[in-house]
């Protein structure tokens, strides 16, 4: 068996050398690092993971806690960027990843939450919305978690959130500009804050513009195409129907252009629409749909990054360096030439650690 001795005779170090540039600590210069990756590939070494994990009383095991929001990791366009950048981070760290099931109806979450705190994991990133309950009883555990794309008020929990309140704002701001009065809001019925924040950030953006707020235009339902399609039907049925709209998520903005179509509206003509988020399928609707857009991957690689610091004896930090917002101009809604990007100034005081809302790929 090659051992890490071995690799330091070849590449002319130490062993501690050796482990600080594959681990990627200490400060080693890169030429040395390329050197000892050199001799470690010629050897075909492979780390006793095992021994180091013994050495440093950790299972270097980080697990992910889906939220109830979630469908599942494999097929939400949301999320399933998130955590490709959780995996870059922990790939690179020397961290291996365990996905647990969102939470059903009948699942204990006291045993889900001693499952969690015997030693299996070092901490647990909890992606998406979950029971107060539940994080209430991991961080009792003493298991160092970090929020992502929520928040818990008053537990002091550190959490990677988006400016959700900002970047409904900027969408909101935009269809200002261009001249719309009655702007819809297709807004989220849920209980976690991104619903709130929302819809303040649209809220906000009227009154800064001057424009009425009609309670009319409001539709706050279930994330997701099919309501998000009923929604607006309702809406394009009205006496005096919105000529923008949006929808505080791409996939509800989905669903607006569906209803659009089949009512023979034309968009952006009679009807512009702004969704929030930036999936994949966001560039490929037709036309293609103006969005805010998310830094998924920059939100998981933050939120992992945060984490392994907390297991490896890091201060908790009180804020998350900022990500920047932009709005992406498609053909939705016109104001731009295509892929003209808007910048978007954070709302505010942010309520714990945050991430902005958006950063280019």
């Amino acid at each position: 068996m090659v051992t890490i001795r071995d690799v330091a005779r070849l590449a002319g170090v130490s062993p501690a050398t050796v482990s600080q540039a594959l681990n990627g600590r200490g400060r080693v210069h890169a030429r040395t690092r390329e050197r000892v990756t050199e001799a470690a590939t010629q050897l075909r070494y492979a780390p006793n993971l095992s021994g180091r994990r013994l050495a440093r009383r950790r299972a270097e095991c980080i697990a992910v806690l889906q939220g109830r929001n979630m469908t599942t990791v494999f097929s939400d366009s949301f999320y399933r960027v998130v955590l490709g950048g959780v995996a870059d981070v922990t790939h690179a760290r020397g961290y291996s990843l365990v996905l647990t099931p969102p939470p059903t109806a009948g699942a204990r979450d006291a045993d889900l939450a001693r499952a969690l705190g015997h030693g299996a994991v070092d901490g647990a990133l909890v992606v998406g919305a979950l029971d107060a309950e539940l994080l209430r009883a991991l961080r009792h555990r003493g298991l160092p978690l970090v929020l992502v794309d929520n928040y818990l008020p008053g537990a002091d929990l550190p959490a990677v959130i988006p400016d959700y309140q900002a970047g409904a704002r900027v969408a909101t701001e935009h269809l200002i500009r261009l001249g719309h009065r009655r702007i819809a809001l297709l807004g989220a019925a849920v209980s976690y804050p991104f619903g709130a924040q929302t819809l303040e950030g649209y809220t906000e953006a009227l009154a800064g513009g001057a424009v009425l707020q009609d309670p009319a235009l409001v539709r706050r339902t279930e994330i997701g195409v099919e309501a998000a399609t009923a929604a607006t039907r309702s809406l394009l049925a009205l006496t005096a129907p919105p000529t923008a709209l949006f929808a505080v998520t791409d996939a509800m903005a989905i669903g607006a252009l569906r209803a659009a179509r089949e009512r023979g509206v034309r968009v952006p003509a009679e009807l512009a629409v702004v969704g929030m988020d930036d999936i994949e399928m966001s560039a490929y609707t037709d036309p293609p749909l103006t969005t805010v857009r998310i830094a998924q991957d920059a939100m998981g690689r933050l939120a992992a990054e945060w984490l392994i610091g907390l297991v490896e004896g890091d201060a908790p930090r009180r804020a998350a360096p900022p990500v920047p917002a932009e709005l992406i101009v498609r053909g939705t809604c016109g104001g731009g030439p295509p892929g003209h990007r808007v910048p978007v100034t954070p709302a505010g005081a942010a309520i714990g650690p945050t991430v902005s809302a958006t950063e280019d790929a």
